[in-house]
């Protein structure tokens, strides 16, 4: 008959959602109040007390099904079932504490979750499941107290790997060193998947790449395909420039791995691009590349440095023109690119000049020259190194020396002599400066002028016996 009881009773509630009757406290109520809570019917609370009622004095049962409300968001029953173990044992009962905590740290309560576990903690000093939630919830306030809290564990427990979980809790609080000093205390035989995983990625934080791969081959040894060690493997391989390698991960990664373990995003579009760069295979990278704009972006800069690695895919292959349009893309879609981005495509025009001929080579440079322009307008503060570099590309489109560069080396020159102290960047650029000025001044036999700039190259660069036979001849040239 009660088999017949519970066999009606799951109807009820999968098909119907009617009531049904409270059965004694056992294991059956557990899952009766799961397909309770899926349920929901019009009575759900009153059947939540009717199996209140039944399981009163089964502390298991009453923690179990508390789990279950608690998954199911119903916070309020889900303590009533907790508090009732507490009364039950005179508030001596760890797994009633624990769950308390669990609900508590649900709702973002982490003060009431870390004196629930505490509690737990008294009433169960070996118990490390507490000692494991409680330095959880309370890393956030106090990563140091919460290691302690672990090496009290170490006291009552010493063959717990207490030294895995500070390792989790210091990665948990951003503390890479602390966690990497604590897991490498671990034997590798021991370590677990997500100890592997953190471990290495403690690692991967503190640029310690080599370390990390060595770590992750060792996680991977225990399980080949696993999605996470995979992609670490993959990102630690492009870092220590191993890049073949790092195609057979990202291979493994897309094509091997069981598809129900890992969700492929652009970041992994974007290291597998990064591999094939590496590895000089530049048509193959911009596909990759292409791929992770086409999916939803996690980071917007993510996006906005891809059309950048295309833009560098481009430029390896000598397409200037589509590295130049892929720069541009990527100045737009970076919506806090600085003066060094913006320096970029200024270089880009230069580049694709020097590959080019006559009136094809003249408007590139101007293209360039506008691109500096555009950057002195956009970052008054890189007004000098904007100068500069207009000044040089003038010098080349400059032929004739009818002073096309003359205003911005001029100008460029007043800024830099109003500095208070004139350094090593300083002397190089006015070094461009009054080399140009002085074959201007030459071209157009002003060798009085000629002479003021030899001299100020002279005193830029006073052991350099070219510069010292021109002001020589300026000198009499000029008398």
């Amino acid at each position: 008959m009660k088999a017949m009881k519970y066999l009606m009773m799951g109807a009820l509630l999968m098909g119907f959602g009617t009531a049904a009757m409270a059965q004694d406290g056992t294991a059956a109520d557990v899952e009766a109040v799961k397909n309770l809570v899926k349920a929901k019917p019009a009575d759900y609370a009153k059947q939540i007390k009717a199996y209140f009622k039944e399981n009163k004095k089964n502390n298991e049962n009453l923690v179990a099904i508390g789990r279950v409300l608690m998954e199911g968001e119903d916070y309020v029953n889900a303590k009533m079932f907790g508090d009732q173990t507490l009364s039950n044992t005179k508030y001596n009962y760890a797994p009633g504490y624990v769950l308390l905590g669990d609900i508590a740290a649900m709702q973002e309560d982490g003060g009431a979750a870390a004196t629930n576990y505490e509690q737990a903690i008294m009433s169960d000093p070996k118990a490390p499941e507490a000692y494991r939630k409680y330095a959880t919830v309370y890393r956030k306030i106090d990563p140091e107290g919460a290691v302690q809290k672990l090496e009290e564990l170490r006291q009552q427990r010493p063959d717990y790997p207490v030294d895995a979980m500070i390792g989790h809790i210091n990665y948990l609080s951003l503390r890479y060193g602390k966690a990497n000093d604590a897991y490498s205390k671990v034997p590798v035989d021991q370590l677990k998947r997500m100890d592997f995983i953190e471990y290495a990625m403690s690692n991967y934080h503190g640029r310690q790449y080599d370390k990390a791969l060595e770590i992750v081959k060792a996680g991977l040894a225990k399980e080949p395909l696993n999605a996470t060690m995979t992609r670490i493997a993959m990102m630690c391989s492009n870092e220590v420039k191993n890049f073949p390698e790092a195609l057979q991960y990202a291979e493994d990664l897309f094509t091997k791995v069981n598809k129900d373990s890992v969700t492929i995003n652009d970041i992994d579009y974007q290291n597998y691009g990064k591999a094939y760069f590496g590895n000089g295979q530049y048509q193959e990278a911009i596909a990759k590349y292409q791929e992770a704009l086409k999916m939803p972006a996690e980071d917007n800069s993510l996006h906005a440095d891809l059309y950048s690695s295309i833009s560098d895919c481009y430029e390896e292959m000598k397409d200037f023109p589509n590295a130049i349009d892929s720069y541009k893309q990527y100045l737009a879609a970076r919506t806090d690119a600085d003066a060094t981005a913006y320096a970029g495509l200024g270089i880009l025009w230069n580049k694709y000049a020097r590959t080019l001929q006559g009136e094809e080579k003249a408007a590139t440079l101007k293209q360039a020259d506008e691109a500096y322009a555009d950057l002195i307008t956009k970052f008054p503060d890189a007004e000098e190194y904007g100068l500069l570099q207009r000044g040089r590309v003038n010098a080349q489109l400059d032929t004739d020396l009818q002073g096309l560069a003359k205003p911005y080396f001029e100008r460029l020159a007043e800024l830099i002599n109003a500095h208070e102290t004139i350094d090593d960047t300083d002397k190089s650029r006015l070094f461009d400066v009054h080399s140009y000025l002085m074959r201007y001044y030459v071209k157009n036999k002003d060798n009085k002028s000629a002479l003021d700039n030899a001299r100020k190259l002279q005193e830029l660069q006073p052991e350099d016996a070219d510069i010292k036979k021109v002001v020589e001849a300026l000198e009499k040239a000029a008398n």
